[in-house]
């Protein structure tokens, strides 16, 4: 049974970075201006049905359930590490620390050095917010929990809000027909120009990244580290037959979240075709609410785990997701050979539906290499050097 568990975490852990590369690699060559990137020309069926599917069904869902397993696996990991610090829970914090700094300066080089749209930045500082909850109890847990997620819900809309009353007062400083000209300039670095000649715009856009997540992000990024760690805690994935009323809920939030995400994906679409240059927030506060879509997936796939197609796909998903930084780290170096102008330059000749079928293609062999991988070596080379810088001297008993 502990297999299982262990399969199905990995397998939602390969399943989610599956989906967070579709939307990565449709923006790679574009910057930081839209996390769906732009249309050059008029848009065939191909690449709106492409654009559709993807901002609806992919865009901010995955990179939730990948939040929520850090949560997840933060609470796994706490309860080996103070079985170490023999229970000492500040011992124990001081750890997972060490931890969190490593993936801080990981991925610091990944924004600066290959993919200006890392996350693993983010999540270190927020996963301080999170060490300041492990001890706990389940309520208390869960009461801090709501007030983030309602921090979440507040802030997203007043800030909507507040940036479109901004953008309708304010008219656009270029025609917002077009692609802004700085947004220009950036596609053709990063698909035309060489390495080094990236690392301005990319450190740049990275900086920003940064700050637009923690003004939008920052609360429904906790609360979702909360959340995750509360479910290892109260045994909702371990146990879900314990737990009937927590995933009739979550099924009911997803569903309910499908509308959102749907209405937010066709507004961003129409903004990219119509009005690239002066862009609304409404879709993009949609899209938000609409990750919440991300309960229904996860609800679905714990609910069916035992069938047997699902069965067959955890397994053979699961070698990938017990290496996710190795993995995530991979598609920003594929990306950048392949896309940017320092490798192949592709990103400038290929379409939406093109990118989504690469991005099928990377993972499918990520998912074939990480089987050799694991079966030979046991972990991810990333996850060997992480392990290391976070117990350092203490003693594992592995």
């Amino acid at each position: 049974m502990r297999r299982g568990r262990i399969e199905l975490i990995d397998a939602l852990r390969a399943f989610a970075l599956a989906g967070i590369l579709q939307v990565n690699i449709q923006s790679f060559v574009w910057g930081a201006g839209d996390s769906l990137g732009y249309f050059i020309d008029p848009p065939s069926a191909a690449d709106t049905t492409t654009h559709l599917l993807v901002g609806t069904f992919v865009a901010t869902k995955f990179i939730s359930i990948f939040a929520f397993l850090f949560g997840f696996g933060a609470a796994l990991q706490m309860r080996s590490i103070r079985g170490m610090c023999g229970g000492d829970v500040e011992a124990a914090k001081t750890v997972y620390r060490r931890r969190l700094r490593f993936l801080l300066v990981l991925g610091i080089a990944h924004g600066l050095l290959l993919y200006y749209g890392d996350i693993l930045a983010f999540y270190a500082l927020c996963g301080f917010v999170l060490v300041l909850y492990m001890d706990r109890r389940p309520a208390a847990l869960a009461r801090a929990t709501r007030h983030w997620w309602i921090a979440f819900a507040l802030l997203n809309v007043a800030l909507t809000l507040l940036f479109e009353a901004a953008r309708r007062a304010l008219p656009p400083e270029v025609d917002p027909a077009l692609i802004p000209p700085d947004v220009v300039d950036k596609f053709i670095a990063f698909s035309e120009g060489g390495y080094w000649e990236q690392f301005v715009p990319r450190a740049t856009d990275f900086a920003y990244i940064v700050f637009v997540m923690g003004l939008f992000a920052a609360p429904q990024i906790v609360g979702l580290f909360l959340l995750g760690h509360l479910a290892a805690r109260l045994g909702w994935i371990a146990h879900p037959e314990r737990h009937p009323r927590v995933w009739r809920a979550a099924f009911a939030i997803g569903i309910a979240a499908a509308p959102l995400a749907l209405a937010g994906a066709w507004l961003n679409y129409e903004t990219m075709v119509n009005s690239p240059g002066d862009p609304s927030l409404i879709g993009f506060g949609l899209q938000t609410f609409g990750s919440l879509l991300a309960c229904l997936y996860v609800a679905a796939i714990v609910r069916w785990r035992e069938t047997a197609p699902l069965r067959a796909a955890i397994r053979w998903l699961a070698p990938a997701g017990r290496m996710p930084l190795t993995n995530y780290l991979l598609q920003s170096v594929l990306m950048g050979a392949l896309l940017s102008g320092w490798g192949f330059g592709l990103g400038a000749a290929l379409g939406k539906a093109q990118l989504a079928l690469l991005a099928l293609a990377i993972v499918a062999i990520q998912i074939a290499a990480s089987r050799a991988w694991i079966a030979r070596f046991g972990q991810g080379p990333v996850e060997a050097l992480w392990r290391k810088a976070t117990y350092g001297s203490v003693h594992t008993g592995r």
